[in-house]
């Protein structure tokens, strides 16, 4: 018996998949030109030598939050020798100590990140700064994972303050699918860090449209979609306004097309694409932890603010345990959150998506 890999399946369909990928970066973000203007004029300053200001990037997933992060620093690394940018992943790192070594590292100061204390390193990270005479602009994706440990709430503190203590300006970019992410800071934190807020608003059917339109001349040979094609994938993740779930659901369906040595990626092949969605979410709900199963099942009849949530489920656990909770849903994709004012503050509405 050969090796099963062997077996070469002929298509005449996609061209270049890699257009398809998450982690693609197209040459253009189409309908985010408020927010790349708005994020351009926060980071400015770092080109002259002056205090960038501190961002904050939230909205649902698939509206291109880290996309347009990575586009602009791409950009302002190619304009000015001056703002030096690294990107943190915090489901991979999200310590004290492995924040700053990468950074550091990054920088041109080679650390280990064991065997040091994390205030030597602290120390590693001012002095590469210093005599670079660079100003940081790092960006913490999914920063709500920062909230997990203590000592990653004191590095934000530390990093805030660097101009006040060590004379040092220092750019931080946030980037969380939680709205309420700034307000499960400490108010020093919040205060120190003055971040501002930029909304990222669900891509609507068209735009979506739009979007699939431009990936697929690059990644597909001509005439080989279905007319109905773009428009259902849109369809599919319009609810959402996730551009990455539509894009997933275009590169599975072409995908479905190839193993049928099929000429054309057709509606059938998208609708399957799309069904594979369902059974992750049920693999997911069954390894629930007991808070989570609970205030999911309360959104069964309906969305709740989270003092609701927080009412009902009191007696079996704390505040913080239903606030981690509903957080660790929302990242399930269980759940969305929408921050809504109440009165002089702000409350999340959370439904069951």
């Amino acid at each position: 018996m050969g090796n099963i890999f062997n077996s070469k399946v002929e298509t005449n369909i996609l061209k270049d998949e890699r257009f398809l990928y998450p982690d693609y970066l197209p040459e253009m973000l189409p309908f985010r030109d408020r927010e790349l203007s708005e994020m351009v004029f926060g980071l400015k300053p770092a080109t002259s030598g002056q205090k960038p200001t501190n961002l904050f990037l939230t909205g649902v997933p698939g509206t291109g939050k880290t996309a347009c992060s990575k586009f602009v620093l791409n950009e302002l690394s190619e304009f000015s020798d001056r703002a030096k940018t690294v990107y943190i992943n915090c489901f991979e790192l999200n310590s004290r100590v492995g924040i700053l070594a990468k950074a550091t590292n990054y920088f041109g100061y080679p650390v280990p990140s064991r065997g040091v204390s994390s205030e030597e390193i602290f120390q590693r990270f001012v002095a590469v700064i210093r005599n670079k005479k660079i100003i940081p602009i790092i960006v913490f994706d999914e920063a709500e994972q920062l909230l997990k440990n203590e000592d990653t709430k004191d590095l934000l503190y530390d990093l805030s303050r660097l101009n006040e203590q060590s004379q040092l300006l220092i750019g931080l970019i946030f980037i969380s699918n939680d709205n309420m992410f700034l307000s499960f800071l400490d108010d020093r934190i919040r205060s120190s860090l003055n971040a501002s807020v930029l909304n990222f608003e669900k891509y609507t059917h068209q735009q979506l449209k739009q979007i699939l339109i431009e990936r697929a001349k690059f990644a597909f040979m001509p005439n080989v979609l279905d007319e109905e094609v773009i428009g259902l994938c849109a369809a599919n993740a319009s609810k959402k306004g996730d551009a990455r779930l539509a894009i997933d659901i275009l590169l599975k369906a072409a995908r479905f097309a190839e193993k049928e040595n099929s000429s054309k990626v057709k509606v059938q092949h998208v609708r399957r694409a799309f069904e594979q969605e369902a059974p992750i979410k049920i693999e997911i709900t069954s390894t629930l932890s007991e808070q989570e199963t609970l205030v999911l099942g309360l959104l069964d009849n309906g969305e709740l603010n989270s003092g609701e949530i927080y009412e009902k489920l009191s007696k079996e656990f704390a505040e913080r345990t239903l606030r981690q909770a509903i957080t660790n849903l929302e990242e399930k994709k269980l759940v969305e959150i929408e921050k809504i004012q109440k009165g002089k503050g702000f409350t999340r509405i959370i439904r069951k998506k």
